[in-house]
């Protein structure tokens, strides 16, 4: 059985839209694309096309099709897509290298954030899992860490008489244990997420439920100077 016209359609154009802009059709598999400004999981569409190439479930104008495209080929293409990541990952340790997490990755770099969700759902070698394990926070949905962020932030607050939430500032830091925990560039992050509507009722509640918690970006706090 083969795809549906209009997914096939669909494939077809951000395939083309990627060969326009690379000069081929060799796709890695964590590669996105964005024809029409849609974002597509264009790697993973093409590993899908050749594993039902493979079953015999594409057509003969299916397989004509996608043969006389530049580059295409029906086995994957392991050195290039090991190139590839190797280049993201560099990317990603730089960005943790000098800001010290992975907070803002989403903003400061969108494909890179991209790519970094996928890792989290694809059957990584050894080998990757390491590499991307000695970045602290890569492996880890953002979403599983707010726990620690309020946490974090809860310990901070406890250590000075009279002090919430309304009293972080984005260069504000806290250590626990070995970690020095960036808590004003986290916040920020958290608040971000709600002001895009991408966080949970519960996860909002969570964070309401902090001291002093404020949604909007902290505005100098204190006594006026006389």
């Amino acid at each position: 059985m083969s795809m549906r016209p209009a997914d096939w359609s669909a494939f077809l154009e951000q395939l083309d839209w990627w060969i326009a802009r690379h000069g081929d059709a060799r796709v890695p598999q964590a590669a996105t694309s964005c024809a029409g400004g849609v974002d597509y999981p264009l790697g993973q569409r093409v590993k899908n096309v050749r594993i039902r190439y493979r079953a015999d479930a594409l057509s003969a104008s299916q397989i004509a099709e996608l043969a006389g495209r530049a580059g295409w080929s029906w086995d994957g293409y392991s050195a290039r897509s090991t190139k590839v990541w190797s280049k993201h990952l560099s990317r990603l340790q730089a960005y943790a290298t000098e800001r010290g997490t992975l907070d803002g990755l989403e903003r400061a770099d969108a494909p890179l954030s991209r790519w970094l969700r996928q890792q989290r759902n694809e059957p990584l070698t050894p080998s990757q899992r390491r590499e991307l394990t000695r970045i602290p926070g890569a492996l880890e949905e953002r979403k599983t860490r707010q726990g620690d962020f309020i946490t974090a932030l809860l310990s901070w607050i406890s250590t000075e008489p009279e002090r919430d939430a309304g009293s972080l500032r984005y260069a504000d830091t806290h250590r626990m244990g070995r970690r020095s925990i960036p808590l004003g560039r986290r916040a920020a992050y958290w608040r971000e997420r709600h002001a895009a509507g991408l966080l949970s009722d519960t996860e909002v509640a969570a964070l309401d439920a902090v001291p002093g918690w404020d949604w909007s970006p902290p505005t100098r706090r204190g006594p006026a100077e006389g």
